[in-house]
């Protein structure tokens, strides 16, 4: 029976290790000192640096001026219990000179009592030319990213459906932080420009076969 129970435990440390290790989008582990417990390759990658690097050093350490930006969502997980998702980042790191933009959210990671040892983060890197929009003193500009249906929809005129349609059936740019059902959606408004650009040029129009509800 014990043998049976460890086999069990050692075949779920595997299946979380293939899954961490194989995933296209950054993951990683904080302790309670905001310091890299565990992170796969693919935000190893994109800090611009390797994964061994990271472990055991204070986010400070590896994203410098830039951990500004996500201590705050960290310790607001550890302080609340609850989830912070869509936090847009951006800036250079001290292995990335010429900067990235990121969306990282982060999500309590409770032990056997329910007290909030850990934090999760999941964290994609967008792409090169999407660029963060000027604040200007008197009016803060509207964000790089679109971070909900809801959101989408209405940049583009639409309802949530007709554009749930668009990504099926013109291949729309929305982005998802998983494969699952119910994932998190967000899209950069450059790139739904260029989609729109892109429909013009070719003048294809977007055919409808359901009217949106009232």
């Amino acid at each position: 029976m014990i043998r049976t129970v460890l086999a069990e435990l050692l075949d779920a440390e595997r299946l979380f290790a293939d899954f961490f290790n194989s995933s296209n989008v950054g993951l990683a582990i904080f302790d309670q000192q905001l310091r890299y417990r565990m992170l796969n390759s693919c935000l190893a990658a994109s800090n611009g640096t390797s994964a061994d690097s990271h472990l055991g050093k204070h986010v400070r350490e590896i994203l410098g001026n830039v951990a500004l930006q996500v201590e705050p969502a960290i310790q607001q997980v550890f302080d609340t219990a609850r989830s912070v998702v869509n936090c847009e980042v951006a800036g250079a790191l001290p292995t990335k000179p010429d900067g990235g933009h990121w969306i990282d959210n982060f999500f309590p990671m409770a032990d056997s009592n329910g007290r909030v040892k850990q934090v999760g983060a999941v964290v994609v890197e967008l792409g090169r030319n999407i660029q963060l929009q000027p604040t200007h003193s008197n009016a803060r500009s509207a964000s790089a990213v679109l971070r909900s249906w809801k959101d989408i929809a209405q940049y583009v005129g639409a309802c949530v459906r007709t554009v749930q349609r668009w990504e099926h059936a013109y291949e729309f740019p929305v982005r998802r932080l998983s494969p699952q059902k119910g994932a998190v959606v967000f899209a950069s408004r450059n790139e739904v420009d260029g989609w729109l650009r892109g429909r013009l040029a070719i003048r294809k129009p977007l055919r409808e076969t359901n009217s949106c509800p009232p």
